[in-house]
């Protein structure tokens, strides 16, 4: 059995706490390896990690396990969750961020997990190990269960453990699509779904909705700005000058060549992108 788990969360690399979530899952199993997809997602933004996470699990082999912690009803009655689709396992909380990489690889039987059963079988299962008695006997932090309930959870998924025994098998999960641009004729409206690192605007508008010569605007909260014409890569504009291109993912994104576009146009996540096609101006 593969013994490899892809981390997402909001944690950011700060503090500690990504760190103690590796402690836990390593502590289940040291032969578990663990590969960090990302730990800056925007604090509690469900649309982003359900972006990342889509755009990033077919890249590991079959039988990886995709670990999402973005949990903004951390503590809650939300459910935690073990999706096993043809492919892979995904494990998160049900509030939408694994929906639209569970229905990419097809769907798959949805577990929740039962938090005292799962307790008791882990101290069964762990006894002698103190890293695990630590969380078992201390008790569930309700502001930190991607330590306490996610890390084990997924040490023990990657033992090969049956979920039957922890977990109880459900019909459905909560569905968070990223939505679709809005098309007619003549433009095509779409939205900021991501911004990465180095400040690109990903928006939701797939590369084959534009051609060349469609006009591309971004309208943000303060104003409607032209960006051009669809480029082919960063070089093909001046240095400090916005473009639009197509990135890596398949998406139009519009980017600042040597620069930060997210900044440069005080652009948020929402604000809205407009093609005007070519044919109909």
């Amino acid at each position: 059995m593969i013994k490899l788990v892809t981390f997402t969360s909001d944690f950011g690399t700060v503090d500690s706490y990504v760190s103690e979530v590796k402690g836990v899952i390593k502590a289940c199993d040291p032969e578990i390896e663990i590969i960090d997809i990302t730990h800056w997602i925007e604090p509690g933004n469900l649309t982003a990690a359900s972006f990342v996470l889509l755009n990033s699990f077919r890249y590991f082999k079959k039988g990886t396990v995709h670990l999402a912690v973005i949990d903004p009803g951390v503590g809650s009655d939300r459910d935690i969750i073990a999706v096993k689709t043809k492919d892979y396992v995904f494990i998160g909380p049900d509030n939408g961020i694994l929906y639209e990489s569970v229905k990419v690889d097809g769907g798959g039987r949805i577990y929740a997990l039962a938090v005292d059963r799962f307790i008791k079988k882990i101290a069964e299962i762990y006894a002698g190990n103190e890293v695990i008695r630590r969380i078992t006997c201390g008790g569930i932090s309700t502001t930190f269960q991607g330590r306490d309930l996610f890390a084990p959870f997924t040490g023990y998924i990657l033992g090969g453990m049956p979920l039957e025994a922890v977990a109880v098998e459900k019909g459905s999960m909560i569905k968070l699509e990223i939505t679709s641009p809005v098309r007619s004729a003549d433009k095509v409206c779409g939205k900021i779904i991501y911004i990465d690192r180095f400040g690109n605007l990903i928006s939701n508008i797939k590369g084959g909705l534009v051609l060349p010569g469609d006009e591309i605007f971004l309208k943000t909260r303060k104003s409607i700005t032209s960006v051009g014409t669809l480029k082919k890569s960063y070089s093909n504009e001046d240095e400090g000058r916005c473009l639009p291109l197509i990135g890596s993912r398949g998406f139009l994104e519009i980017a600042l060549n040597r620069g930060n576009a997210k900044d440069f146009f005080e652009a948020r996540y929402g604000d809205e992108i407009l093609i005007l096609k070519q044919a109909k101006r």
